[in-house]
């Protein structure tokens, strides 16, 4: 994939994800506002059903007063009807039942009569002293605040409100006459709800009944809390889908120049010494060469060293094999370290006295036996000293330094191996142990390599439970560090 078009994708995603997130925090912003709406709702009707029964109990109140002045009134008229049932028996045992009856009738249709119109007038007279007697009293005297805070709780409870509240109630003269238990008036500016007391009196006064709930907000929120953390939980998953496809497709087409890069290297390397060998063949062919034994060792001579180029070029791409092997088959066995660098170290001499430098071994571990495999901690001190050589500056005589010490208090070996080549930038420094990365030096052909030997090195040292790092200063050289761990004494 491109990777033009690999940006536009990631822009797409970005877009999109942005917008499920702004639909989202609608959607939410959205509900919040409905349940504050029905949140209220519900209290203004608890508040209205609470004044209402109040009035009522009230109207009661007055209702059971009156009927207990009118209790002996009612006693006589029991008495009177019981007189008028033995009047009446005793008429019929006397035959003078056609008589008496209508005499009977017309008695007790004016005595009923006479007590609907007393029941009619104490009604109207317990209504007028109501309209006019209540709404002259306190609020504190019409009505029990217990019994109010219990009202009320009961009806916030069957609108399914279900979270502390403070109450106070407010006279005409706007002093507090009761609050609730812990209630904190500091705590309250406007956001209560309120609703009069008796509004239904003929003149009603600016009683109130205020009701502040602390935990409103969070009531609300915790209603919906479940189905918000599922939308961030999702909104999370898909964020991570979305960077780690971005991520993946980004290292997929860098693999891929990567790749590119190492078999134009790799055919550029392979072709040198094909081509060497080629020539040295067709050389042979001649017969005034074959007559000359000088130029036959000569040609011979360039076949072998050829050849060897080229088996080193392989044995280097095979190191991939190994680099994506786990379960390579790694022979450890107790060595001295110091001698296996010393060897490695002896036979770069020549090597580097060529370039016009000088290699030097400083190798003061005392304690430098470590279980390793010979061969492949051979190639990881090769591959760096390699690397040395290949980086080295073309105005300057490259000076190489291998030391080894020890680091007594964890029992570790430490190898250091130092070089004044051009350097490595910070950018590339922090990925030279990358398959396949390769620090440019400004000609793409003058470091022969495919950029396999750190990793291999690192992948070797990690192997052996050591680790590796790297310091280098641009221009000035660059330091390898590799630790591992000594046998104990």
């Amino acid at each position: 994939m491109r990777k033009r078009a690999i940006i536009w994708l990631g822009l797409a995603m970005v877009l999109t994800f942005l917008g499920l997130v702004f639909i989202q925090f609608s959607y939410f912003n959205t509900l919040i506002t409905m349940r504050h709406m029905q949140f209220d709702r519900g209290v203004k009707q608890s508040l209205y059903q609470t004044c209402r029964i109040l009035e009522e109990e009230e109207a009661l109140s007055y209702i059971n007063k009156a009927l207990q002045k009118e209790g002996k009134n009612q006693i006589n008229d029991l008495i009177f009807g019981t007189q008028l049932q033995v009047g009446v028996a005793t008429s019929l045992k006397s035959h003078t039942i056609v008589s008496a009856t209508p005499n009977v009738a017309h008695d007790l249709h004016n005595k009923m009569k006479q007590k609907y119109v007393r029941q009619k007038l104490v009604m109207s007279d317990v209504a007028m002293r109501w309209l006019k007697e209540a709404p002259e009293l306190p609020i504190e005297q019409r009505i029990n605040t217990e019994r109010v805070e219990q009202l009320l709780q009961k009806e916030l409870t069957n609108m399914g409100i279900e979270t502390p509240f403070y109450l106070t109630l407010v006279n005409y003269h706007g002093e507090r006459v009761y609050e609730s238990e812990g209630f904190d008036t500091s705590r309250v500016n406007h956001d209560y709800y309120s609703q009069i007391l008796f509004p239904n009196d003929y003149n009603p006064k600016m009683n109130l009944m205020r009701v502040y709930f602390p935990q409103r907000d969070h009531y609300i929120f915790q209603s919906m809390l479940k189905s918000a953390l599922t939308s961030v939980v999702m909104s999370i998953v898909l964020f991570l889908t979305f960077v780690s496809t971005i991520y993946l497709l980004i290292r997929q087409h860098r693999v891929a120049e990567i790749k590119t890069d190492f078999m134009n290297n790799m055919t550029h390397e392979f072709k040198t010494p094909i081509s060497s060998i080629s020539l040295a063949s067709q050389m042979l062919n001649d017969e005034n060469i074959v007559k000359s034994p000088e130029l036959m060792k000569r040609i011979s001579r360039t076949i072998g060293d050829e050849t060897k180029r080229l088996s080193f070029q392989v044995e280097k791409v095979l190191q991939i094999s190994l680099l994506e092997n786990e379960k390579a088959i790694m022979k450890f066995k107790d060595a001295n370290i110091n001698s296996i660098i010393q060897d490695v170290v002896d036979n770069f001499k020549i090597k580097v006295k060529s370039k016009g430098g000088t290699i030097k071994a400083d190798l003061k571990a005392d304690e430098c036996m470590a279980t390793v495999d010979e061969l492949h901690f051979t190639n990881v001190i090769f591959n760096l000293l390699d690397n040395a050589v290949k980086y080295a500056k073309q105005d300057e005589p490259l000076h190489l330094v291998v030391r080894t010490s020890n680091n007594d208090e964890k029992s570790q070996l430490v190898i250091k191996i130092e070089d004044n080549g051009i350097g490595i930038s910070k950018e590339h420094l922090k990925k030279i142990f990358d398959k396949f990365h390769r620090v440019p030096t400004g000609n793409v052909h003058n470091v022969k390599g495919f950029g396999l030997g750190l990793a291999y090195v690192k992948k070797m040292v990690q192997k052996h439970n050591g680790v590796i790092k790297a310091e280098s200063e641009l221009g000035v050289g660059t330091v390898f560090t590799i630790i591992i761990p000594t046998l104990k004494k």
